[in-house]
C-alpha cells in the first residue's frame, strides 16, 4: 500500500507560524520598541490584517513569542527541580541541585543548535534595555511564580536565613545568570581568542558553580556580619 503525502499545513497556521519567527528576529535586533505589526507582517511575508487576526496587538505577538521560548525551559526547570527533591526525600535539596535545575536548562536550549544558540542569547539580552513597563509585564507573565517557587525552595535549604537576605542573594544570582548569558556571543572577542562561545556546555557548568558558591559564601557572609 502506497502511504499517502503529508499534508501541507495549513494556510492560517502557516501564517501564524511566520509571524511569530519574524518576531523572533525582528526583537532579538531591534527590540520590543523597534519593531511594529506592520514590520513583523512585511518579515513574515503576510499582510497586517493577518497579524492583526491572530494576534491583534504588538503586546499579545511579542508575548506569545517569547511562550514559545520560555514556558518549555520553565516546564524543564521544574521538572529537575522535582527530580532533586525526590532524590533528596525529606531533606531539601542543596544549593547546587536547586540552581543547576534553574540554569541547566537554559544551557539545553542554547546548545540545540546554532540558531537557536543567537537568537535566545539576543533574547536574554535584550530584557537588559526593553522599557520598565513591558518588562514588568513579561517577568509577571513568566516569571513571578517561578521566582516564588526558588525562593520557597532556598528558604528550605537554608531554613535559618532572614527572607531578606534570600531575596538578595537569589537577585543577584539570577542577574549573574542573565549577565552571563547575555554576554555569551562576545565571549571569544572578550578572551581575545582563549575562550570561545561554541563551549556551552563548559559555560553553563561553570555558571551553576560560579552562582552557587557566590550564593552561599553571600548567605555565609551576611550571617556574620
Amino acid at each position: 500500500m502506497i502511504s499517502s503525502p503529508p499534508k501541507p499545513a495549513k494556510p492560517k497556521l502557516a501564517t501564524r507560524r511566520r509571524l511569530i519567527d519574524a518576531t523572533a528576529r525582528l526583537f532579538a535586533e531591534h527590540g520590543y520598541n523597534g519593531l511594529t505589526m506592520r514590520s513583523v507582517a512585511q518579515e513574515a511575508d503576510a499582510n497586517l490584517a493577518a497579524a492583526n487576526y491572530h494576534f491583534g496587538s504588538k503586546d499579545a505577538l511579542v508575548l506569545e513569542m517569547l511562550s514559545e521560548r520560555i514556558q518549555p525551559i520553565n516546564k524543564r526547570r521544574l521538572a529537575l527541580l522535582e527530580e532533586a527533591k525526590r532524590r533528596n526525600g525529606k531533606l531539601a535539596p542543596s544549593a547546587h541541585e536547586i540552581f543547576h535545575s534553574l540554569i541547566f536548562p537554559i544551557g539545553e536550549e542554547i546548545a540545540r543548535s546554532s540558531k537557536s544558540r543567537w537568537s535566545l542569547a539576543q533574547l536574554v539580552a535584550r530584557t537588559f534595555t526593553e522599557p520598565v513597563y513591558f518588562i514588568e509585564r513579561m517577568h509577571q507573565k513568566f516569571f513571578s511564580q517561578i521566582a516564588k517557587l526558588y525562593h520557597q525552595e532556598l528558604s528550605l535549604a537554608f531554613p535559618n536565613v532572614p527572607t531578606k537576605e534570600i531575596h538578595w542573594h537569589l537577585h543577584l544570582a539570577v542577574s549573574s545568570m542573565l549577565g552571563a548569558l547575555a554576554q555569551h556571543r562576545r565571549l571569544r572577542d572578550f578572551t581575545e581568542g582563549v575562550c570561545s562561545e561554541e563551549e556551552v556546555g563548559e559555560m553553563i557548568n561553570r555558571l551553576i558553580r560560579f552562582v552557587t558558591h557566590g550564593f552561599v559564601m553571600g548567605i555565609n557572609s551576611s550571617s556574620t556580619e
